[in-house]
C-alpha cells in the first residue's frame, strides 16, 4: 500500500496523521502519565497537523455507547471533520479507514492515541505489515499503567515503528522555515507549550519588523541558519572563543 516514492525525511507533504480514541470517558483509565499532559500533547500534535495542512484522521471507538465523543478542544481544531467510529481495535480492519487511507495515498503515518496497548499497538503493527512507515508519537499516548505503556512501545519499536515526540515533529517540519504564513502559530506553540522541555524559542520573521521582548520594534534579525553558517565556515583564530 506504499503509494509514493520513499522520502527519508518526515515532511508535511509525505505523511498523514492519525489521532485515535481521545475520548473523555476513557481518559479516567490512564495511569501511565499525567492525564492533563497527555491530552495537552495530543492537542499540540493536532495543532501542528492543522497548521501544516496535513491529512488527519480522527477516530473513536464506542462513541455512541461507552466512549462518548472526542475531547472538545481536539474537535475544535478540526471542526468540519466527523471522527470515524469503529468496533475493531485496529484501524485497518475498518472499511471507512481503509477507504480514507487509499484516498490520502501517503506512505508515512504519524500515529498517536489515548491507549498505547489497546488501539494504537494493533493499528501500528498492521500498518507495518501493510508497508507503511510509522512514526509513533510516544508522549501523546498513554495506558492503564506505565509498564503497559512501556512494553507496548518496546514491542512496536521491534516491529519497526520510529518513536517521536510532538515537539520533535514540530521542529522536523519547521526545519526549512516553511510555510511562512505559519510563523505566528508555530511560535505560539513553541512559546506556550514547549516550556515543559525547558525551552525558550524565538523565531525571527524574515523580511518583516518584529517586536522585541520589551515591545519595541526592531529590524528583522539575521536568520539563524545564515548566522551559524558563517560561524561554522569561518576558521576560528586562537584568540577567538566558540559562541556559547
Amino acid at each position: 500500500m506504499i503509494l509514493q516514492p520513499v522520502d527519508g525525511r518526515l515532511t508535511p507533504n509525505n505523511c498523514a496523521v492519525i489521532l485515535m480514541d481521545y475520548q473523555s470517558r476513557y481518559a479516567t483509565t490512564i495511569d501511565s502519565t499525567n492525564r492533563e499532559i497527555l491530552i495537552h500533547n495530543a492537542i499540540n500534535l493536532a495543532k501542528i497537523s492543522s497548521i501544516f495542512n496535513i491529512p488527519t484522521l480522527l477516530t473513536t471507538i464506542g462513541e455512541s455507547s461507552v466512549g462518548g465523543p472526542i475531547f472538545s478542544k481536539l474537535q475544535k481544531i478540526f471542526p468540519d471533520q466527523m471522527p470515524i467510529d469503529r468496533t475493531a481495535l485496529s484501524l485497518f480492519e475498518d472499511a471507512q479507514v481503509l477507504a480514507a487511507m487509499e484516498k490520502i495515498g501517503r506512505n508515512k503515518l504519524v500515529i498517536a492515541g489515548l491507549w498505547t496497548d489497546f488501539g494504537v499497538a494493533p493499528t501500528v503493527e498492521q500498518a507495518r505489515e501493510l508497508g507503511f512507515e510509522v512514526f509513533l508519537v510516544v508522549d501523546a499516548c498513554g495506558d492503564v499503567s506505565l509498564t503497559a505503556h512501556q512494553m507496548a512501545i518496546r514491542r512496536l519499536l521491534q516491529r519497526g515503528a520510529s518513536p517521536i515526540t510532538w515537539l520533535q515533529m514540530l521542529l522536523a517540519f519547521h526545519h526549512d522555515w516553511a510555510p511562512p504564513e505559519a510563523y505566528e502559530a508555530l511560535r505560539s506553540i513553541a512559546r506556550d507549550h514547549a516550556t515543559a522541555h525547558g525551552l525558550k524559542m524565538h523565531y525571527a520573521r524574515p523580511g518583516l519588523d518584529e517586536d522585541d521582548e520589551n515591545g519595541n520594534q526592531e529590524k528583522a534579525k539575521e536568520r539563524w541558519w545564515e548566522r551559524w553558517s558563517v560561524v561554522i565556515s569561518r576558521p576560528l583564530r586562537k584568540s577567538q572563543k566558540t559562541p556559547s
